[in-house]
């Protein structure tokens, strides 16, 4: 359920790509494991960011750029599914793991977007 929808818009006012808009248009308003939350956040150098939490865990961020959305799949996730970050890249070969053992993803397009989307709904 998506939080704040005024935020959302402010961070949309700002200029990038139309496609990137779409996308992080779309994973803030898409169906979410039941009792999670998508809250715009902003913080220091990342002031368009959504943040997904589950029973107060942060379990995934969407970032927006000006020609990606910069998807996380953060620790609490991982840890509750049992998934580790290379399963993950198994998947999404184009993504990394970052230096906490994170996975991050650059998504720039409808297809990857709708995978990403369908990946945080197996924890419903």
């Amino acid at each position: 359920m998506l939080l704040q929808k005024e935020k959302l818009e402010e961070q949309l006012s700002k200029e990038c790509d139309a496609q990137v808009k779409a996308i992080y248009q779309l994973l803030a308003y898409a169906k979410t494991p039941s009792g999670m939350t998508v809250r715009p956040h902003g913080h220091g150098f990342i002031s368009r960011e959504l943040r997904y939490e589950l029973d107060g865990r942060w379990y995934y961020s969407a970032v927006l750029n000006q020609s990606w959305v910069l998807w996380y799949f953060r620790r609490p996730a991982l840890t509750n599914l049992q998934v580790e970050p290379e399963e993950i890249l198994q998947l999404f070969p184009t993504a990394e793991t970052t230096g906490q053992r994170e996975v991050k993803l650059r998504v720039n397009d409808m297809l990857l977007t709708y995978a990403v989307l369908g990946w945080t709904l197996q924890q419903d």
